[in-house]
């Protein structure tokens, strides 16, 4: 079969973005695994994706939650971390885990689940990503987005800003909406079939 063409469409594509921080219900994803930090700790690194609302489907992506065991101090905070994340899915209380692999199974299990997310700081790109800031029980609500939406991207050194657009972003601009358009009119030298060289 020939392609018969396409209207783009921003809620028909894969991989579908969470725009705004807030509040969401979500699925943890299969990928999610057990990992070492660079620190040398054992680390979740947890993948979910939304359940409801307007950004369902939509992934929330690299959750770590890091057992840190180096002082006792630690070591609490990353059990109440740990038993905080279980409740939320809804493991039953009393449940023994042996090991984070377990305790990952048991997440996978148990699935669902509201996460808290904010913005976190640019990366090296310039990119914010949103940061889980807390995991509860589902919401009966559903996922409510709070209409803070990522700060704009930050090129380092380039004096990137809302009103200066960066070369990518000028470029997709001047995209045409059709594509059935001579990508080369107005290019300047028009060259005839007799002067090619095939």
């Amino acid at each position: 079969m020939a392609f018969k063409g396409l209207t783009v469409d921003e809620n028909n594509v894969l991989g579908r973005r969470v725009e705004e921080a807030g509040t969401y219900n979500v699925r943890l994803l299969p990928t999610s695994e057990l990992k070492t930090a660079s620190t040398g700790k054992e680390m979740l690194v947890l993948d979910y994706e939304v359940l409801d609302g307007k950004y369902a489907g939509g992934q929330i992506r690299y959750d770590n939650v890091v057992y840190d065991d180096t002082t006792q101090e630690k070591e609490e905070a990353s059990i109440k971390r740990l038993n905080t994340l279980l409740v939320a899915a809804g493991v039953p209380v009393g449940t023994q885990i042996k090991t984070l692999q377990i305790l990952l199974q048991g997440l996978k299990k148990y699935n669902k689940m509201n996460v808290t997310v904010e913005w976190g700081e640019p990366n090296t790109k310039g990119y914010s990503n949103l940061n889980v800031i807390s995991h509860n029980t589902t919401d009966p609500e559903g996922s409510k987005p709070n209409g803070v939406f990522a700060p704009p991207r930050q090129q380092a050194g380039m004096g990137y800003s809302a009103g200066n657009q960066s070369a990518v972003d000028q470029a997709a601009a001047n995209l045409p909406k059709h594509f059935d358009a001579d990508p080369f009119a107005g290019a300047g030298q028009v060259i005839s079939d007799d002067n090619l060289p095939f």
